[in-house]
């Protein structure tokens, strides 16, 4: 086995932004499908949207995979039911079409709450794991500094204590 310089982290954590990505591209894809059949049945499109922006601002402030899989579970399902409101044609399916787009229109505001109050936290533990580490560094930069004073210190005065401890020998 090669080793490359990478640790299982920064694999994991790549791993975890490419299946980020492909679900991102996946939904974006199955947005793009629905909404180019024509502009009348896109009823969902500016939610969809908005609430697809706040996902992707999540994301990119740091929210966690499973937290974003949670929001794109979310807007599937949006589709799903404006997907089945569409295949409602029917006079007689009226109602039922417009409770199926008000469940999706009231799913797609949920996301859009969720993906603002997720992108704040997100950018809090963001923002204190960056603290963390800069406060951590210090402590250790800190400590690595004492114990050196201490061991510098133990050395000149061991060399000193031996330096006193030794005999002339006359030739």
């Amino acid at each position: 086995m090669v080793n490359t310089g990478e640790s299982l982290g920064d694999v994991m954590l790549s791993t975890r932004r490419v299946v980020i990505l492909s679900l991102s591209i996946i939904s974006m894809m199955l947005l793009t499908c629905l909404l180019s059949t024509s502009q009348s049945e896109g009823q969902l499109q500016p939610g969809f949207n908005q609430a697809l922006i706040h996902t992707r601002k999540a994301e990119a402030s740091g929210a966690t995979q499973i937290e974003v899989s949670q929001l794109l579970t979310l807007l599937n399902r949006a589709l799903e039911l404006n997907q089945q409101a569409l295949q409602l044609v029917r006079p007689e399916d009226a109602g039922r079409r417009a409770q199926l787009l008000g469940q999706g229109n009231d799913l797609l505001a949920s996301v859009q709450s969720q993906a603002s109050q997720l992108e704040v936290t997100a950018s809090q533990r963001a923002f204190l794991n960056k603290v963390t580490a800069y406060v951590s560094g210090g402590l250790v930069a800190l400590i690595a500094t004492v114990a050196y004073a201490y061991l510098r210190r133990f050395w000149r005065e061991y060399q000193i204590k031996r330096t006193f401890q030794m005999r002339i020998v006359p030739k």
